[in-house]
């Protein structure tokens, strides 16, 4: 390997882990590594200097598995780097084209591709070995104002309706790719994968905090997108927001898996990437604000059975688990760079416990809410023998009882916090 090339990969290779010797096979163009290190293991596919070449590419791409629309007659192909792998921008025949090699692999992007809303900004070909996508090949669109910068912007301006408004308009476009999504594939939540996902989590980095739950229905398995950024959406010359669909991120390598995970899961990972923001920018804007732009704009296009109050409440998991595991990535990722503590995600972790607690606590008040409520039932029986007995007398046991019960009911779901509060802060 050369010095140069060496150098080129350290842009997406977890600089705190090494390399070890593998006897995994590599299509053409492309070699196979194996990186090690602190819990964690990482297999990676990264192309040779070869395949920024016509020829080389040619060669690479005849070996694997092609699917959809692909640039025809090359005449032109230049490398860029990102810390998600390389990118080809390819000059063809038939028009300009974008190539993203996925290092580490991800989740089946053709499918959600083809259920993205319409103008999506979404692969429509690619490359296979062995199953998984290894090249996303799509055309190269007229560049458009991204979500992140603009939000950074509004953000350091302090400029809160221009930062609720954009914020609002992301979530509603996240939202709509959910209700394509309910159309086309639901599962109810599996609760045992799900909670055995973060044990596995929890291991891997020897954290102090465990978290299970009790995941509801309004959260059902869906055909997710998982790591979700402002840096996904984007808005054209006519002023549409654009849904993009790319590579996945390290963590995903680093702790594979195969599970279908909830819609809610998507709005907890562009939440947390809103407190990234927030954090970094130093803004004074509140936080809650922010956040209930985002929520009440994907509310608004979400299939209404997933954004119901027990689906984002605490007691059912809601979305601020998912922020936890969201939380719990960034620290895999910082752990295997070794880059230091990731905030906000660092914060958030320590403050579950405290949650954890509270949400413990509570149930006690759940417990006296359905005592009451059964007692309440058993009074209101004997109430009416009485009144078929002749005696006429007012229910007062069985309305001091549902009161208690409905008290008991209130106090339960207020210990959980409301989704637009963050736990963190």
């Amino acid at each position: 390997m050369s010095q140069s090339d060496s150098a080129l990969r350290e842009a997406w290779r977890p600089a705190a882990m090494v390399e070890v010797d593998t006897d995994a096979i590599a299509p053409v163009g492309f070699t196979s590594h194996l990186m090690r290190g602190l819990r964690f293991r990482l297999n990676l596919l990264e192309p040779k200097e070869s395949l920024s070449t016509i020829e080389g590419w040619i060669e690479a791409t005849d070996e694997l598995e092609a699917w959809g629309e692909l640039p025809n007659e090359i005449s032109k192909i230049e490398m860029n780097i990102t810390d998600r792998g390389p990118i080809y921008n390819i000059t063809a025949e038939n028009g300009n084209w974008l190539a993203e090699i996925q290092p580490w692999g991800g989740s089946k992007i053709r499918p959600r591709s083809r259920i993205a809303p319409e103008g999506s900004d979404v692969p429509c070909g690619g490359y296979q070995f062995e199953e998984a996508d290894l090249i996303l090949i799509r055309r190269q669109h007229p560049s458009n104002v991204f979500a992140n910068s603009v939000l950074i912007d509004h953000l350091e301006r302090d400029d809160l309706d221009s930062a609720t408004s954009l914020i609002h308009r992301c979530g509603s476009k996240l939202g709509e790719y959910h209700k394509l999504a309910e159309k086309e594939w639901t599962n109810p939540p599996d609760q045992r994968r799900w909670n055995e996902r973060f044990g596995e989590i929890e291991q891997r980095l020897k954290a102090a905090s465990l978290w299970r739950a009790p995941f509801t229905r309004g959260a059902p398995a869906t055909l997710s997108l998982g790591d979700v950024r402002f840096s996904m959406f984007s808005e054209d010359k006519e002023g549409k927001m654009i849904l993009r669909l790319g590579p996945s991120r390290l963590a995903d390598g680093l702790i594979e898996t195969n599970l279908d995970l909830p819609g809610i899961r998507d709005l907890a990972s562009l939440l947390h990437d809103l407190s990234r923001f927030h954090y970094h920018t130093e803004s004074s804007l509140q936080l809650s604000q922010l956040r209930s732009a985002l929520i009440s704009g994907w509310c608004t296009t979400a299939p209404p059975k997933w954004c119901t109050n027990r689906s984002f409440s605490a007691h059912t998991g809601g979305v601020v688990i998912w922020e936890y595991e969201q939380a719990l990535l960034d620290v895999v990722e910082s752990v295997s760079h070794q880059s230091g503590r990731p905030e906000p995600a660092v914060t958030l972790i320590e403050k579950v416990p405290i949650l954890q607690k509270s949400l413990f606590n509570s149930r006690i008040l759940s417990s006296g809410f359905l005592m009451s409520g059964l007692l309440s039932l058993a009074a209101s029986f004997d109430w009416i023998n009485m009144i078929f007995q002749g005696e006429v007398v007012f229910p007062s046991l069985p309305v001091g009882l549902l009161a208690i019960s409905l008290l008991l009911r209130h106090r339960y779901q207020a210990a959980a916090p409301p989704p637009e509060e963050p736990i963190h802060c």
